[in-house]
């Protein structure tokens, strides 16, 4: 066994006494032969490593309700929702990040060759981190983006690298950037060979996970450099309250027909999909966003956290 697996295996076990076993970290030094700093060094790796999982037994009552009526609302599938932190944006992707963690392992686990479309955001990309190491080379991770901003710099939250990198999947990446310079640039990509390859999987995954940005200055889309500041007026100015894989969307959902949207290179949204689209955003300030994907019909499931859940409810 390398010394790395050692050290894991050690923290597993020194995991289990403590959460499972009720034991000290002085009776978990004692049993392992080391000493208390190591073990309480041992029982942190496990937790920074997702070897611990927490679950609560007892439903968050008011997030169960909420899911229940987003479920109904907007026929969804699964819809999963967490306790928003009132003081800190940051401890509710934390909480979000656990939920779309395991809905995405859900898909991750299987033996079966699986192939899964994965967008772009902050809070997918903490779902990513967030899951456990699983090794499944035999799955495929489909980036239905692009990846590059008009500077040429790379996505900074891109998760399909990180997915690869946890399970020794396959990667693919649209070999484009987000929004091309011109419709003649878009159509030029849209041709190419290995553009219509990654498009050809893309289009026939398995599922697809995405998150759901805002429109205006904080906008992650105009914040990164994917669009320009005139491509944000002229969405501001045809209303557009947000988007899923850049595509701008109107308070009712539906798809605006823009400049942006003219040059964009992303997969397609598909209505009424046949096949699982799941969303994860959260924050209340996303409330508008997130209630036009889901009047859109563009999604079949949503991870979000309690206050933008009942933004979302109030607003309709």
């Amino acid at each position: 066994m390398a010394r790395q697996e050692r050290k894991l295996d050690q923290a597993a076990r020194a995991a289990w006494l403590y959460y499972v076993g009720g034991h000290t970290q002085d009776e978990i030094a004692v049993q392992l032969r080391v000493s208390r700093p190591s073990a309480q060094r041992l029982i942190a790796l496990a937790r920074d490593e997702g070897l611990v999982k927490v679950r609560i037994d007892y439903p968050v009552a008011n997030c169960m309700r909420l899911a229940g009526e987003l479920r109904r609302r907007y026929a969804l599938s699964v819809c999963d929702v967490v306790p928003a932190h009132r003081d800190s944006l940051e401890a509710t992707t934390r909480n979000l990040a656990v939920a779309g963690a395991a809905r995405l392992e859900s898909f991750v686990v299987r033996d079966e060759p699986t192939v899964l479309n994965l967008g772009t955001g902050r809070t997918l990309r903490a779902a990513v981190e967030a899951m456990t190491p699983l090794n499944r080379p035999q799955h495929r991770f489909v980036s239905v983006v692009g990846n590059v901003a008009r500077d040429g710099s790379s996505n900074p939250f891109d998760a399909v690298m990180v997915l690869a990198d946890k399970t020794g999947g396959r990667r693919f990446l649209l070999p484009a950037p987000l929004v091309a310079d011109t419709v003649e640039e878009r159509d030029q990509y849209l041709h190419q060979r290995v553009y219509r390859v990654v498009m050809d999987l893309a289009k026939n995954a398995d599922a697809t996970f995405v998150g759901i940005g805002s429109i205006g200055r904080d906008a992650q889309l105009f914040r990164d450099g994917f669009i320009t500041e005139s491509d944000l007026n002229e969405l501001t100015d045809q209303e557009a309250v947000g988007e899923i894989l850049g595509w701008p969307l109107d308070s009712g959902g539906a798809v605006l027909t823009s400049s942006v949207s003219k040059r964009l290179t992303s997969l397609p949204l598909q209505g009424a999909p046949e096949r699982p689209i799941i969303a994860m955003a959260g924050g209340a300030a996303k409330a508008r966003a997130i209630r036009a994907a889901l009047q859109g019909g563009w999604l079949t499931g949503l991870v979000v956290d309690e206050a933008a859940a009942q933004e979302v409810l109030d607003g309709d």
